[in-house]
């Protein structure tokens, strides 16, 4: 007898819950964005007990309704929602398909890698492309590599941006020669992350790419290089730095002077 009540329990707490949501997912309708917001919320601190509910609510419903809805299962990440989540995903509405393809990496579902290399392979939304490169990272698994480093020719530089920053947690020797590659990029934000992820990961192989990109165009980029160069601690790099130092007091000749401290213990300064 006591099992029975406790079932009975279990399925009344269940009913409480599905009302709850139903009730809250009324008021993702509101014209007040507040009152939105506070409705997402409020489902998202629900968990797994919402997923269904908001599944449930998505079927055939609007391009704003979804997309908040997107929003709300991807936080929740469940994988629980991925049929719902692939379908809204081949929505026409660019920012349907966004939201839905950033909450299909956010349920951590390995499997899905394929699904999330096809749209950051043949979306013709750029936003829609750096969702799915995202996405990629946060699956960890070695087969996104492959369609992350075609990626890295992707047109918009976004992309690019996003497939290079993905590819830091997948690092290898493969890798790290795409990264040296990308120190030639037209786009001066991938060339810093470049630079940054060849320092990071102590690429010592790319050691003269990284000396080359001290007299980049780019501050950013010849800053990052600088410090890249000290974190490899190697002394080869002090003649290379030693120039950079030379160019004057902007914010790549500190990094250059800093550097110099951790590669020969001696702080280098400029004489008029």
């Amino acid at each position: 007898m006591r099992w029975i009540v406790s079932l009975g329990a279990v399925f009344l707490l269940a009913g409480c819950s599905q009302q709850r949501a139903q009730g809250h997912i009324r008021f993702l309708s509101s014209p007040d964005r507040e009152v939105r917001q506070r409705a997402s919320q409020a489902l998202v601190e629900m968990g797994n007990a919402a997923v269904a509910p908001v599944v449930a609510s998505l079927d055939s419903a609007s391009d704003s309704l979804a997309y908040i809805g997107a929003q709300i299962l991807g936080r929740i990440g469940s994988p629980r929602a991925i049929l719902c989540l692939r379908e809204l995903a081949q929505r026409d509405n660019p920012y349907v398909r966004r939201e839905a393809v950033a909450a299909l990496g956010q349920t951590g579902h390995r499997p899905l890698v394929p699904v999330l290399a096809e749209f950051l392979t043949v979306d013709h939304d750029t936003a829609v492309r750096v969702a799915a490169a995202k996405g990629l990272a946060t699956l960890r698994d070695t087969l996104a590599v492959p369609p992350l480093l075609a990626a890295l020719r992707d047109t918009a530089a976004l992309v690019r941006q996003q497939s290079l920053v993905s590819l830091q947690h997948l690092w290898s020797t493969r890798v790290e020669a795409a990264a040296r590659r990308r120190l030639g990029d037209p786009d001066e934000t991938v060339r810093f992350i470049a630079a940054q992820m060849l320092g990071t990961h102590r690429a010592h192989e790319s050691r003269l790419a990284l000396s080359s990109a001290l007299t980049d165009t780019s501050v950013f980029v010849r800053v990052e290089a600088a410090r890249a160069l000290g974190q490899l601690g190697d002394t080869a790099a002090v003649k290379s730095l030693v120039k950079l130092l030379k160019r004057g007091d902007g914010p790549d000749s500190e990094a250059a002077r800093r550097a110099l401290l951790v590669l020969t213990d001696l702080d280098y300064v400029v004489l008029d």
